[in-house]
């Protein structure tokens, strides 16, 4: 483990971005900065070592597209298969990062440790929090416990599953997390703690290969609010291959919007807008064709839709995937 090399990719971001001054903690030019210069500037990295680097990219993640996490999961894939790499390290926008590590989850196969890592705050701000963030996720990537652990975010001291993981907060350092499991471990003194595994299929088990470039289907989502014309989900259904509806509470939907999504004839997957806890089968799901996305928030729900609609499969084979993944 010691003898191998830790990549690091770079796609930008906060922790790569600068500011106008050290108490410009919102307002600030995402990308800025190199992976290579993110490392210089973190010294306590030289013991971890030896590394290689890679600029993926170095844009905003809000730029984050189906398109460019197709071309990550290749160049990840790509990395993971020489043996001269013992793990992984991506550093990455907090907007999307929950998406892009759902997104490699699914798409990287290898039982080797994939890391994400970034900040809220500015390399340039007085206590950015990127270097820490970098340093806990090298040191994630280094430990033997985070083999066969999937795709892994390690942010503020915690470690979490990106199945689950989400943005909780729009500013705060501590933002990453999950109010409904909690965090699957810490980092502490260099040292990682896991305290439960992945359950779910994931990386080096998962079906979703990608080997080449491929134009993932359109899958739209339709958050639901008080009163909404139905008209939207028609629309959206239309230039759409998969629709994900965010329901209220429980994934409920009001009748206009359940007569609405009965002349829909695309796969669609009953989500809730809260982002927090399972949304359960009931007995007039099968009837009305809707899958339901068990606790997938509707953004991950999206990515698991977009990858399973590479091939033709019945309600109850996506329904199955569900429970799978």
């Amino acid at each position: 483990m010691k003898d191998t090399k830790i990549m690091m990719i770079g796609t930008g971001g906060t922790i790569a971005g600068t500011g106008n001054g050290s108490s410009a903690l919102t307002e600030y030019r995402s990308g800025s900065i190199g992976v290579d210069d993110l490392m210089q500037a973190v010294p306590a990295l030289e013991g971890y070592g030896p590394f290689e680097s890679i600029q993926f990219s170095n844009i905003d993640s809000s730029e984050m597209s189906p398109y460019r996490w197709v071309r990550l999961a290749l160049l990840v894939n790509e990395v993971a298969e020489r043996d001269d790499i013992g793990g992984i390290v991506i550093t990455h926008g907090t907007d999307t990062m929950e998406e892009t590590a759902y997104f490699l989850q699914l798409t990287v196969h290898t039982k080797k440790p994939v890391v994400m890592t970034g900040s809220m705050r500015p390399a340039t701000a007085l206590s950015a929090d990127g270097p820490v963030n970098l340093l806990q996720a090298v040191q994630v990537a280094r430990s033997e416990n985070a083999w066969n652990q999937g795709v892994l975010v390690v942010m503020n001291g915690y470690i979490d599953s990106a199945r689950e993981v989400a943005k909780l907060h729009t500013t705060d350092v501590a933002t990453f997390g999950n109010a409904q499991l909690g965090h699957m471990g810490c980092v502490q003194n260099g040292t990682a703690y896991f305290y439960y595994t992945p359950c779910r299929k994931h990386t080096s088990d998962s079906e979703f290969i990608l080997r080449e470039e491929v134009e993932l289907p359109p899958v739209g989502i339709v958050h639901l609010y008080g009163g909404m014309d139905t008209e939207i989900l028609t629309m959206v259904a239309s230039r759409s291959q998969g629709l994900i509806v965010g329901g209220f509470g429980h994934g409920t939907l009001p009748q206009a919007v359940r007569d609405t999504l009965k002349k829909i004839t695309i796969p669609k997957v009953r989500s809730s807008r809260i982002g927090n806890g399972i949304v359960s089968s009931n007995s007039s799901d099968a009837k009305e064709g809707l899958i339901v996305s068990d606790s997938l928030s509707p953004v991950k729900a999206r990515i698991l839709l977009m990858l399973a609609l590479q091939q033709e499969r019945s309600r109850e084979d996506l329904e199955k995937l569900f429970t799978l993944y």
